[in-house]
């Protein structure tokens, strides 16, 4: 068996074997785990339904017991993989709405802290006691920080939120920013959360592989010696002659 990384597929092509090398690409891992599939799937199949091959396959050991012993890794890895598969799609949902919320929190912070600028110009204590700039903090953990930081220490200063006020910043949009902000922290955890369910799914999937890929490998090493003599089962298995 072999793992589904680091796989290469050549791009058929009419050209000369230099066009043929440009086209040479790599095979995208989920492709190359799902095309595994494919032929863990058919060679079960036949061994279940076709009559040669489930003598054949009975005469070296591997009975209609042990066949269905591989069906229930084989299933029990495919339903492990579309497990993986939905959790990395949560995740991804789940990092685009965070992302989207984020740049909301940092439009509405923006706004305010130009009006602060303006309205401390005269006062950059104060100003400097806010501590505006790190707003604008790349990392999640020192933003967060920041934020909670400004809008506690805002909402101590009435003198401050009056001349906000003055130039266009009522007190319901420093709200509406604290409030995007507030949504902003929900999204992360749920990111979070989706992160780790993701990472669980794909340990899941790999033990469900693991259990699969040593009877499947042994399985079809004894069928490669025991069907030497029908290369015609052997393609079908998908069994390639070295």
């Amino acid at each position: 068996m072999t793992e589904e990384n680091n796989t290469e597929q050549n791009i058929p092509d009419e050209n000369t074997p230099d066009d043929k090398k440009k086209a040479k690409k790599k095979r995208n891992p989920g492709e190359a785990f799902e095309a595994e599939l494919a032929v863990g799937r058919n060679t079960l199949k036949l061994s279940a339904d076709d009559p040669g091959l489930k003598a054949c396959a009975a005469s070296v050991g591997y009975g209609a017991g042990k066949i269905s012993q591989g069906q229930g890794y084989f299933d029990a890895l495919n339903s492990a993989y579309e497990a993986q598969k939905t959790a990395f799609t949560a995740q991804l949902n789940a990092h685009t709405i965070y992302m989207d919320l984020m740049k909301v929190s940092r439009q509405k912070n923006s706004r305010i802290v130009q009006a602060l600028r303006l309205v401390l110009r005269d006062d950059p204590k104060t100003l400097a006691n806010l501590k505006p700039a790190d707003l604008t903090k790349k990392a999640y953990g020192p933003w967060s920080e920041a934020n909670q930081y400004f809008f506690k220490r805002l909402g101590e200063l009435p003198a401050v939120t009056g001349l906000l006020a003055g130039v266009g910043v009522p007190q319901a949009m420093i709200d509406e920013a604290k409030l995007a902000f507030n949504n902003t922290q929900t999204a992360e955890t749920a990111h979070k959360n989706a992160r780790a369910e993701a990472q669980r799914a794909t340990a899941a999937k790999n033990d469900a592989y693991l259990v699969y890929s040593k009877w499947m490998s042994r399985y079809i090493n004894v069928l490669a010696a025991a069907l030497v003599d029908d290369p015609q089962m052997k393609e079908k298995l998908g069994i390639v002659a070295h």
